[in-house]
């Protein structure tokens, strides 16, 4: 059985109107795949741009798998979340929208 680590950040994104950001992230994977390490889905913090429509977050991504082969690997899914006056809500999952997300992983 071979072993993949995933180790990486999510950086940031651009693109979006409104002022104070935050990411709603999740890993899926195929039946072969077990994680043995990390969590499969998460949230970051909350940027609000001070100069631009750059959100940073730099929110660590580090998994741990097991798979008994590369059928069925691993995607990863993101939705951004706006803050209004103290309330959170979630938006469109990003595939749908003209938005940036930056990740950098290391495999």
């Amino acid at each position: 059985m071979a072993e993949v680590h995933v180790i990486g950040q999510i950086i940031g994104a651009t693109g979006f109107s409104e002022g104070s950001l935050f990411c709603k992230w999740g890993i899926h994977t195929g039946a072969a795949w077990k994680l043995l390490s990390g969590v499969r889905e998460g949230q970051t913090q909350v940027d609000t741009p001070q100069t631009g429509d750059m959100a940073y977050w730099s929110h660590p991504i580090d998994l741990h798998f097991a798979t008994k082969g590369l059928q069925g690997t691993y995607r990863m899914t993101g939705r951004e979340g706006a803050v209004k006056l103290g309330r959170a809500g979630l938006g469109t999952p990003w595939p749908s929208a003209p938005h940036t997300l930056w990740v950098l992983f290391l495999i």
